[in-house]
C-alpha cells in the first residue's frame, strides 16, 4: 500500500495555537509583577520575532515544523511569565524575561567585544586542528604500517574530554589565550584525525589500484584520490566540531579568562546576577545556532550527495 504524503494545511488562520499564545503574552505583559521589571521593549521585540517566524513559516510556506516551533516558544514564554508574575518562583532565579532580554539593550558593547574574543580563540583551535588532522590522518591513514601502528593509541586518547587537559594546559602555556586554543585544538583534532585515518583505510582498492596502472604518482595520488574522498567526512563532522569547540571554550573560560562569552558568565555569576547571565546563556545559544546554520550552508554547498 502507498502511504501518500499530504502536507497539513493550515486550519483557522488567525485562531490557532500560535497567534493565541501571543496575544496572551501581549497581554500578560501588561499584568502587575510582584518584581520589578525593566521596560519590555527587547522582550515585546523577541516574541514579534518569533511571530514572524510562525507567519512566514507556516501560514506562507505552510512549514508545519515552524507552527510547533513557534508553539513551544510561546508556551515556554507564558509559563515563564505566569510564574514570575505571580511570584510563584524565587525571583532571584526566574525573573521577568523583560528583565533578561532588556540586559542585551545595556551591555551589548560588552556582549559583542566577548563574542569576538571566542570567535577568534574557536576560529584558530577548530582551523588548526582540522587542517592538521586532515593532513596527518591522510598521511598515517596512506601508510598500512603507520595506520596499525598509530590508529589503536589515537582510538585511546580521542575519548578523552579535552576539558580533562584544562588545568594543565592553562598552567602549561604562556598565556591565557594560548591555552584556550590549545584547550579547543585537543577536542577537535583527536577524533578527526581518528576518523580521517579510519575513512582513508575504506578507499576501494580498485580506485588505488587503477591509479597505479596510470602511473599516477603518490603526491598527485593523495591530492587528487584520498584527500577528495576524505573531505565529506570532515565537512559532515563540521557541526559536531563546532559544539565542542564551544564546549571547550566555555569551560576554559569559566576558568580564569578576562574575556569571551564563558567570561560574561562567569563574571555576572560571581556577583549573583543571574540576569545577566541567563541572557549571557541566551546569547550564547543564539550565537552557536548562527554559526550552526552557516556550517550547514557550507555542507551543503561542498558536499553534492
Amino acid at each position: 500500500m502507498r502511504i501518500q504524503n499530504r502536507k497539513i494545511k493550515p486550519v483557522f488562520t488567525i485562531l490557532n495555537i500560535p497567534n493565541l499564545l501571543f496575544v496572551l503574552l501581549l497581554y500578560m505583559s501588561t499584568w502587575p509583577s510582584v518584581v520589578k521589571t525593566k521596560p519590555p521593549y527587547a522582550y515585546l521585540a523577541v516574541l514579534v520575532l518569533i511571530e514572524i517566524y510562525f507567519v512566514v513559516g507556516y501560514l506562507v510556506k505552510k512549514k508545519v515544523a515552524c507552527h510547533d516551533i513557534s508553539c513551544i516558544l510561546f508556551a515556554f514564554f507564558t509559563i515563564w511569565a505566569y510564574i514570575t508574575k505571580t511570584g510563584k518562583a524565587h525571583s532571584l532565579l526566574v525573573m521577568p524575561m523583560e528583565n533578561v532580554f532588556y540586559v542585551f539593550t545595556t551591555h551589548y558593547e560588552e556582549m559583542f567585544r566577548g563574542l569576538m574574543s571566542s570567535l577568534y580563540l574557536v576560529f584558530w583551535g577548530m582551523v588548526s586542528a582540522t587542517v592538521l588532522a586532515v593532513i596527518l590522518g591522510v598521511l598515517i591513514g596512506w601508510v598500512t604500517r603507520l595506520n596499525q601502528a598509530i590508529l589503536p593509541i589515537v582510538r585511546i586518547i580521542s575519548p578523552i574530554p579535552s576539558l580533562a587537559y584544562t588545568t594543565y594546559v592553562v598552567a602549561a602555556m604562556p598565556n591565557f589565550k594560548i591555552s584556550e586554543i590549545v584547550i579547543i585544538f585537543l577536542g577537535i583534532f583527536w577524533p578527526t584525525f581518528s576518523r580521517v585515518i579510519s575513512t582513508v583505510a575504506t578507499i576501494d582498492k580498485k580506485i588505488i589500484d587503477s591509479a597505479r596502472v596510470l602511473n599516477v604518482g603518490t603526491f598527485t595520488m593523495l591530492k587528487d584520490i584520498v584527500y577528495p574522498y576524505v573531505k565529506p567526512t570532515v565537512l559532515r563532522n563540521l557541526t559536531s566540531s563546532l559544539s565542542t569547540a564551544f564546549l571547550c571554550l566555555t569551560g576554559a573560560e569559566l576558568i580564569g579568562a578576562s574575556s569571551g562569552l564563558g567570561y560574561f558568565i562567569r563574571k555576572y555569576s560571581e556577583y549573583a546576577n543571574y540576569t545577566n547571565v541567563l541572557a549571557g546563556i541566551i546569547f550564547m545559544g543564539v550565537v552557536v545556532t548562527v554559526l550552526s546554520f552557516l556550517v550547514r550552508f557550507i555542507q551543503n554547498k561542498f558536499i553534492k550527495w
